[in-house]
């Protein structure tokens, strides 16, 4: 009972944390005119990506991933942070087992990125485009690719032929997931964005009230 007790109190909180940091986010200003680069955030109810797009950029990503990219067409790259265990088993959120998921949230687990190509984002039905100046596109880029650390490392082919999963740094946790890391790289690239976003909700939420600021 005691424990139960804790459990509720710890969940109550983590709740309460999240939407009441939602709206106090760390607002960004930078006037809409600067703003010549676009970035693409993909979510769903669980997890966001951040998506750039392959002609701004400088990155020579073949190079860097050529066991997925070398020798093919492609416009975008699709990048996810994540629980190594979760991603490398689980294709759909369908297919998450309940332990997988305690497990990452609770236990301090190593991470992967997921990265995915595409010629085509318009059928996406769960998209933000996010509009940026050259210097945060420049910094959200040199960010995503600080993430594998100093030594890329190839893990494994994905699950439809146009993704792969490469090692990360860092580790998941309850309170470090798959939407801090999106979140921390957006509000240190001057976007608005919540202090704290564990859920792709707070990433969304914060995009909006950006679109608000610069119209």
């Amino acid at each position: 009972m005691r424990f139960l007790k804790y459990l509720i109190l710890l969940i109550s909180g983590y709740i309460f944390t999240v939407f009441t940091l939602i709206f106090f986010p760390k607002k960004s200003r930078i006037p809409s005119n600067l703003k010549d680069r676009t970035i693409y955030i993909y979510y769903d109810s669980m997890h966001s990506d951040i998506i750039l797009e392959r002609n701004s950029s400088r990155v020579d990503w073949e190079n860097l991933f050529p066991e997925l990219l070398k020798g093919r067409e492609y416009r975008y790259l699709e990048f996810g942070w994540g629980d190594r265990d979760t991603y490398l088993n689980t294709p759909d959120w369908s297919d998450l087992r309940v332990s997988t998921a305690l497990y990452a949230l609770f236990i301090n687990t190593p991470a992967v990125i997921h990265i995915i190509y595409f010629n085509h984002i318009d059928n996406f039905t769960h998209i933000k485009k996010v509009k940026v100046t050259e210097a945060q596109y420049r910094f959200i880029e040199g960010r995503v690719l600080k993430s594998f650390g100093d030594n890329i490392k190839f893990i494994s082919k994905g699950y439809w032929g146009v993704d792969a999963f490469y090692s990360a740094v860092g580790r998941y946790n309850l309170f470090n997931t798959c939407n801090t890391w999106t979140g921390d790289i957006l509000r240190d690239a001057n976007i608005t964005m919540s202090y704290w976003t564990p859920i792709s909700y707070s990433v969304i939420y914060s995009l909006e009230i950006e679109d608000k600021i610069n119209p």
